[in-house]
């Protein structure tokens, strides 16, 4: 195979292993899987096609897979299980020219090998030499792909994944099982060559569960597959005798003297891991691509929930933020402002408020602006917890709400709250001054207090509905009605609209920007654009592996 060709299946073995913390879990694991025919079957074949088979020795609890590998080399090299299940580490079974092919890091890159006695860990393969193996090949005894502890099935799964050749085992009780019909179809459907081994069949029975087992095979559709019967007899020391695997050996050992038939197992296994490899790939893509999309519009909800929930602050009415005594304070301090007063009343005013300094008091205007702070403050605070439950919701809906708070931090928010109606505040002030700079009434400002004119067009804001269209007087009854007289006398009626568009959409902004902070965990959370990256990648190196591959 061609240079090309390897990089592709590598680079494609790379985007797979990049992408998997990018996908969903349903999708991961046909990535995992995918991975692993890269890694076991193809990459290896593509590098060298004339490397060693692998055959794997695969079956049922029970069939005797061991017994059948140790009878076939003519001593113990893999121990039968006496109590269901055992876990047992897999035994590879290699003449000494194949030796350092399996123990390299070429053949089940994630299983350590070990060259030696039997151990007990799932996570390498005990290699064992023999000099009665074909070089050609090593015999793997895999754990039973029905064994009721997990670890067992998934690894027999696994090694069943990486083989070139396939030896099921079974037996006269359970070749009609489920689980094993699931592995021969799905080896069918990858075009793996298998032999069936059909182990303790009752004398005089051969023919008749023979035929049946034959059939079965042709109507699940796995086409022509040896089937190899042993009858059920005596064991010598755990083995049995030569005349009863002799077809099981001749069948091995034809396939290792002709290098042609080989080279058919070989390209068929290639072919098929890679088509499996692509399909499961996809099916990952597809999967990662519909999740991206749900997070893409969470995060999209999310986004519009900030600008909704901004709006609706900037849009509160006087009844929302002008309530009971606060209403009547700003309605008696804004009553009691007579811009026709002389300048004595002026001057009376000021230093009234120096006094009030030095006493540590504030004017009057000061502290209904202060009371008027609060409302919004506390309208913020009530639209922070909103947007943080419906941030918790987007975030559940697409499976990310693990670890947020379910509750949003009282103090915080209201910290938070504060801080940001005080900033709204300060943009009023300077809209207003701005305003008076270029309307040259800066002087007449500074004179009598900016502070009233401000209070005015916060209140203003408040007292608008339909959007910019006006201040309506019945809304903040007096408010309203005296912050529209003294503004227009300092601007005019058409400045004043400007001015109270210019206040409301301060206060939306600032609001929107405080409440992106408030659900900022959650839309880090949501920010997908690494996994977009990765997904990209897998897609890229999918289609230069399909051109290289195919």
């Amino acid at each position: 195979m061609s240079a090309s060709a390897v990089e592709a299946a590598r680079g494609l073995a790379g985007a797979l292993e990049q992408a998997l913390s990018a996908m969903p879990s349903g999708a991961r694991a046909d990535a995992e899987r995918a991975l692993r025919r890269l890694q076991d079957v193809v990459l290896p074949r593509l590098e060298e096609a004339d490397a060693p088979l692998l055959v794997v020795v695969g079956g049922s609890t029970g069939a005797g897979k061991s017994t059948l590998v140790n009878s076939l080399l003519e001593r113990t090299v893999s121990r039968a299980g006496a109590v269901r299940p055992t876990t047992r580490r897999p035994v590879l079974v290699c003449a000494p020219q194949a030796r350092s092919w399996f123990m390299s890091d070429r053949v089940l890159p994630r299983l350590a090998k070990h060259e030696g006695g039997e151990g007990t860990s799932l996570d390498a393969v005990t290699i064992t030499v023999d000099d009665l193996m074909w070089p050609s090949m090593g015999i793997l005894d895999a754990p039973d792909i029905d064994s009721v502890e997990e670890g067992n099935r998934r690894l027999a799964s696994e090694l069943l994944d990486g083989a070139d050749l396939w030896i099921f085992v079974t037996s006269a009780a359970r070749y009609a099982d489920a689980v094993a019909w699931t592995h021969l179809e799905e080896a069918a459907a990858r075009g793996l060559r298998v032999s069936i081994v059909l182990n303790r069949v009752p004398p005089g029975a051969e023919a008749e569960i023979r035929a049946d087992l034959a059939s079965l095979v042709q109507r699940r559709g796995l086409g022509e597959v040896p089937i190899i019967v042993i009858t059920e007899q005596s064991l010598t020391d755990g083995r049995l005798p030569i005349d009863a695997i002799y077809p099981v050996g001749s069948f091995l050992e034809g396939i290792g003297h002709d290098a042609q038939e080989r080279a058919v197992i070989v390209r068929r296994a290639l072919t098929g891991a890679v088509a499996a490899s692509f399909e499961e790939s996809d099916r990952a893509l597809d999967a990662s691509r519909d999740s991206c999309r749900a997070v893409d519009f969470a995060r999209e909800e999310l986004e519009a929930t900030v600008v909704s929930r901004a709006h609706e602050v900037a849009s509160s009415s006087s009844d929302d933020v002008l309530r009971g005594e606060v209403s009547a304070r700003i309605a008696e301090v804004l009553g009691s402002w007579d811009m026709t007063r002389t300048f004595s009343r002026v001057v009376a005013s000021v230093r009234q408020r120096i006094v009030g300094a030095v006493r540590g008091t504030a004017a009057p205007e000061e502290q209904v602006c202060r009371d008027l702070t609060g409302g919004v403050a506390q309208r913020l605070g009530d639209s922070y917890h909103r947007a943080w439950n419906d941030a918790l919701r987007l975030a559940a809906s697409v499976g990310e709400a693990e670890g947020l708070e379910p509750m949003l931090d009282v103090d915080g928010a209201a910290e938070r709250a504060r801080h940001t109606a005080q900033e709204w505040t300060s943009e009023v002030t300077d809209i207003v001054r701005g305003q008076a700079q270029s309307s040259r009434v800066s002087g007449r400002l500074l004179a009598g207090g900016i502070n009233v004119v401000t209070l005015s067009l916060m209140v203003s804001v408040f007292a608008m509905t339909g959007g910019v269209t006006g201040v309506e007087v019945g809304v903040a009854g007096a408010s309203a009605a005296l912050s529209q007289t003294i503004l227009e006398s300092y601007f005019g009626e058409r400045t004043v609209r400007s001015l109270a568009t210019q206040a409301r959409e301060a206060l939306e902004r600032l609001a929107a920007d405080s409440l992106a902070e408030v659900v900022a965990p959650v839309a880090t959370r949501l920010d997908n654009s690494r996994e977009h990256e990765r997904i990209d990648t897998l897609e890229s190196a999918l289609a230069t592996a399909r051109e290289a591959l195919v």
